[in-house]
């Protein structure tokens, strides 16, 4: 039996992966955003669309490395290394500013009604606290690998656009479902950690990703 021949790689083939990778990185908001419209609980969307979402991915990814797609390739290295930077950033920026300046807020409250969602355990759980905690790091990657997927290196400024968008959102959604006691507070955190989160994660996608002529 012949070898299969592997198709060559060209710059229509590898939007082709890019936009099905970045529509299956898009699972963990969409999964966010179905729960608090009331479209299908969280637990239900991550089961039925996140899982296989993220099962498609790694094919996709496998299917990459195969036929040598080194621009797409060096997109989902970068996307998901750069997103765990940048979500430790995220994190670590809200931890600072939590405890100097603004006491008054928890910006970690909306992770345990996460892993409620997910686990249906109560909101002090071991359980909960894991499942959130999961959830939040899955998306702060995917998020960062969609941007890359999307952006490739462009100025650092989309990315921080990105995060600008992202942080819109946020102030829309949680307040359906999570109280914010200090809204000043809610702001000025989450607003800090986005663009902190958007910076990082520009400078590294501009530094390592490539575009299509780079690649070829």
């Amino acid at each position: 039996m012949p070898p299969i021949e592997k198709p060559k790689v060209t710059a229509r083939l590898d939007r082709q992966l890019r936009w099905v990778a970045a529509f299956c990185s898009l699972a963990s908001l969409g999964a966010l955003v179905s729960h608090v419209w009331g479209v299908l609980p969280m637990v239900y969307f991550l089961t039925f669309f996140g899982v296989p979402a993220t099962i498609l991915l790694f094919v996709v990814a496998a299917y990459a490395r195969w036929v040598d797609a080194r621009v797409f390739i060096r997109a989902v290295q970068v996307g998901l290394g750069a997103g765990v930077v940048a979500v430790l950033t995220y994190d670590g920026v809200r931890l600072l500013l939590m405890k100097t300046f603004f006491t008054k807020f928890d910006s970690y409250k909306s992770h345990y009604y996460f892993g409620h969602w997910i686990t249906g355990q109560p909101m002090d759980s071991l359980a909960t606290a894991l499942a959130g905690w999961t959830y939040h790091y899955w998306n702060g990657l995917v998020i960062a690998l969609f941007y890359v997927l999307t952006f490739g290196r462009r100025h650092w400024l989309y990315a921080v656009g990105w995060a600008m968008f992202l942080e819109a959102c946020m102030l829309g959604l949680f307040p359906m479902f999570m109280k914010v006691t200090n809204q000043l507070d809610f702001i000025v955190l989450s607003m800090s950690g986005h663009a902190a989160y958007g910076l990082v994660l520009g400078l590294i996608a501009r530094k390592y990703a490539l575009n299509w002529e780079d690649g070829e």
